[in-house]
């Protein structure tokens, strides 16, 4: 999970790690992503494109593997790849706006491989 460090997200990890016992990673600067995150690969990344260095961590993870499954929560009025069409032909990528409730957090994560960008939908209009 790579966001700012807060109480929010302590608690998101610990209700997410209860529900689905898992274990997430926490990172909070692009320099953690690289040293702590990225050595080894992960199931799926949870991000929040507010965060300082947001689009440099997701540059990263996707020059190492641009099939990494990647969930955006987010409040950004812009997505963390710029065209639709480019995102879903290349990544695996699904965004929930923020504010979201962590039981819809979780849902995403459980069912995210048959989940479509709620975004992608909004945008095709």
């Amino acid at each position: 999970m790579i966001d700012n460090n807060s109480l929010q997200v302590q608690t998101r990890k610990m209700f997410i790690e209860e529900e689905l016992a898992c274990t997430i990673d926490l990172a909070f600067t692009s320099q953690e992503i690289q040293t702590v995150l990225f050595p080894t690969s992960h199931s799926l990344v949870i991000i929040d494109h507010t965060t300082p260095s947001c689009q440099n961590c997701i540059d990263y993870i996707l020059s190492i593997n641009p099939q990494q499954s990647i969930l955006v929560v987010s409040d950004a009025p812009k997505c963390v790849i710029p065209k639709c069409e480019d995102c879903l032909a290349n990544h695996n990528i699904r965004r929930l706006s923020n504010p979201t409730s962590i039981n819809n957090i979780i849902r995403m994560i459980k069912g995210f491989e048959g989940y479509h960008c709620d975004h992608y939908k909004a945008s095709s209009k």
